[in-house]
């Protein structure tokens, strides 16, 4: 990693380059894209915003004349632009003019709100206009693979799973977001600044200006009925990424603190993989804890230079 974000640092063409080709292997890995918005990321971090703008510019087009020779259309560049690049370019830049990591993740949070907003400004009926989507697209590939042979039960899922894409991808955009603003802050950590990623990440705590209104949100969606129950359900879900984040800044310090083995991390992650929404809701229980009654204070665990 050290030296594929060194060859960023080399010039504005070589990051261009690097996030062009990760972002066009994306298609195939989609892990990339958190690489190829982590290079716009190192780029504003280091050198401000103008330069990462400059990049994001380059690489989208770039991606657009790929895009026109290899499928008739330049859609890549400008889906590239407005999702990873100019976001990331946002969040550097609040990252770098103010150093606070919480806040580039609560805005990052607002970018996903926003985009839960816009669908539901964009269509009368968002989880009608995702079930016509997902008819066009879900419903062939489970009926050719026989993973599911009863109709009615392919109804079903696609009445569920249509409900639920409005979260599902302002989550992801705000995740993916917020997982490729690390990368690049540790990147530049680990070239100019050893140390100090790790040292931001385990003292990452959210302000209580988040939590007030996370629990209105909470009460709208547990007590409201109809569209404004289910609005206030995908924003909820946006929201406890955050605290999802800030959980697992809470478990690092403490596995540091402790002394514990690096397995338990890995356990940890390993876990996240098989159940997310499960071990997601537990970290964001104890983020939103650690807001309130700061839990690395009551653990012991708030001040401890020596291990970071």
């Amino acid at each position: 990693m050290r030296a594929l974000a060194s060859y960023i640092m080399r010039s504005r063409y070589h990051a261009m380059a690097v996030v062009a080709l990760c972002t066009a292997l994306a298609l195939f890995l989609p892990p990339l894209s958190y690489l190829s918005g982590a290079g716009v990321g190192l780029v504003a971090l280091r050198h401000g915003p103008r330069q990462g703008l400059l990049v994001t510019l380059g690489a989208g087009l770039a991606l657009g004349v790929l895009g026109a020779v290899l499928l008739g259309n330049p859609a890549p560049g400008v889906v590239f632009a407005l999702i990873i690049g100019l976001p990331l370019c946002l969040l550097a830049w609040l990252l770098r003019s103010t150093g606070s990591l919480g806040l580039a993740l609560a805005m990052a949070s607002l970018l996903g709100l926003l985009a839960v907003a816009g669908i539901h400004l964009l269509t009368a009926d968002a989880a009608a206009a995702w079930r016509e989507l997902l008819e066009l697209v879900v419903r062939p590939a489970l009926e050719q693979s026989g993973a599911a042979s009863d109709a009615r039960q392919i109804k079903q899922w696609l009445d569920e799973l249509a409900q639920m894409m409005t979260a599902l991808l302002a989550t992801g955009l705000t995740l993916s977001l917020i997982i490729s603003l690390f990368i690049a802050r540790w990147w530049q950590a680990m070239l100019y600044n050893p140390g100090g990623f790790k040292q931001e990440f385990h003292a990452l705590r959210l302000s209580r200006h988040i939590a007030l209104p996370t629990v209105g949100v909470l009460a709208l969606a547990l007590l409201s009925q109809g569209e404004l129950k289910q609005f206030a359900a995908e924003v909820l879900a946006v929201l406890l990424v955050l605290y999802m984040i800030q959980g697992l800044a809470l478990v690092h310090r403490l596995v540091a603190r402790l002394g514990a083995h690096l397995g338990w991390l890995i356990a940890l992650y390993g876990a996240m993989l098989i159940a997310l929404p499960q071990i997601g809701m537990v970290l964001a229980a104890a983020g939103f804890a650690d807001t309130w009654l700061n839990l690395r204070l009551r653990l012991g665990v708030a001040n401890d230079n020596k291990r970071n």
